[in-house]
């Protein structure tokens, strides 16, 4: 047990209760060192009306008790501590009254608000206005005067001006703070108008090019196939198209979505309307995931090669997080399209294999000739393994082998959340 002093710096450590009372307590300890030094009847030329200076006590004790209200309730405090300073004053006056007074005052000017700092600004000038005069009328001499109000400007008005000073830093303090917030605020502002236009450029190049080219080849296959094309090359054909058509569609959906997208760390969605205030249509294309690689692995078979497929089947594929799924499509892809382009012919083995913590991908082709996957697909898919915090390798394998082996995380990282 740490007793009550313990339980205290528990309860009120660093807050404004425990500074209050840390004030009160050091300024009634300053007074009682004062009153042992004997620092009283400041109010008279003589003894004061008492000989007893430790009578003092009693108002010392009562004004440190009135600084514990001088945060909520300033003016009020002050006012009460007027009232010990009175008595105080009655019984020949005390230096830790005095000390107590300029506390409440320096307090009441930090903390008021500015229709009453005014009435206290006023009320201290008369204070000393009428000290002065007090001067003149004891002393009867300009130096008396003078002096007379030296001292209430040194008890009264020190305060206020400290007070004054203190609360017009923390206004400037408030100001600089709001105006960082402010073009903190306008610099965010630019950043998601600079990401729109980016992304609506980019919608539009794309558009203009890719999409055009795309739609060119649909067109030109579609003409190939009204011709009645030989039954060999009518397969490749229907492959062509079908490869465009998506392609089309996959297009189109991403030039929604980058029109339509929202602010930095945001992506567009179905349905939504983002920062270009475009919605994402309803029917706008997602982008393809793993199980829906049936129809891919089927127009790669359509290419001659022979496919085959082992491991667990697409239909069994557990609920993947969405940046990992599509990845793990996305691998596969291009991993099928480098075996369509230098395979030859070759068998391709296509391996999917999952646990609870990592979706294992593995395309192998045999027998096909030349170097495969050395430019910038490899790049893609090792980047796209990577920013999941997975792995890819590819390389070459027996003879005339290439295989890529890729292994997704399948809980997502902070990154890229699913």
């Amino acid at each position: 047990m740490d007793g009550p002093v313990g339980w205290w710096r528990r309860e009120a450590r660093g807050t404004a209760r425990r500074r209050v009372v840390s004030d009160a307590a050091v300024t009634f300890l300053v007074g009682v060192a004062l009153l042992w030094l004997g620092m009283v009847g400041i109010w008279t030329s003589g003894p004061g009306p008492v000989e007893n200076s430790w009578v003092h006590l009693a108002p010392l004790a009562v004004g440190c008790l009135v600084m514990l209200a001088k945060n909520r309730y300033p003016l009020g405090a002050l006012a009460a501590g007027g009232l010990v300073l009175g008595v105080d004053a009655a019984l020949g006056g005390s230096v830790g009254v005095l000390v107590v007074l300029i506390d409440l005052i320096y307090s009441a000017a930090l903390r008021t608000g500015p229709a009453a700092f005014r009435r206290l600004t006023v009320g201290v000038g008369l204070t000393i206005g009428a000290a002065a005069v007090a001067g003149l009328v004891t002393e009867r001499t300009v130096a008396g005067t003078v002096l007379f109000a030296l001292q209430a400007f040194a008890v009264l008005g020190t305060p206020l001006w400290w007070g004054l000073t203190v609360r017009k830093q923390a206004e400037l303090t408030a100001l600089a703070e709001e105006r960082a917030a402010d073009l903190e605020r306008l610099a965010e502002l630019r950043e998601r108008e600079v990401l729109a236009e980016e992304r609506t450029r980019m919608a539009r190049d794309l558009h203009d090019a890719v999409a055009g080219n795309l739609s060119a080849i649909a067109i030109h296959a579609e003409a190939a196939l009204t011709a009645a094309p030989a039954p060999s090359g009518r397969s490749s054909l229907e492959a062509i198209r079908a490869a465009s058509v998506q392609s089309l569609q996959e297009m189109r959906s991403m030039i929604m979505l980058l029109r339509a997208a929202g602010p930095p760390g945001t992506t567009g969605t179905v349905g939504a309307t983002g920062a270009t205030g475009q919605a994402v249509p309803d029917d706008a294309t997602s982008p393809p995931r793993l199980g829906e690689a049936r129809s891919l692995l089927a127009a790669v078979a359509a290419q001659g090669l022979d496919l085959t497929h082992s491991g667990c089947s697409l239909d069994d594929l557990p609920e993947l997080p969405a940046v990992v799924d599509q990845a793990a499509y996305r691998v596969l892809q291009e991993a099928l399209t480098n075996a369509v382009k230098h395979g030859d012919g070759a068998g391709v083995e296509v391996t999917v294999e999952h646990d609870d913590e990592m979706l294992h991908l593995r395309i192998t082709s045999t027998g096909g000739g030349g170097e495969r996957g050395t430019g910038w697909g490899l790049v893609t898919m090792r980047e796209r393994a990577e920013a999941l915090g997975g792995s890819l390798e590819a390389g070459p394998v027996e003879v005339n082998g290439w295989v890529v082996d890729a292994r997704l995380p399948l809980i997502a990282s902070a990154g890229h959340p699913s």
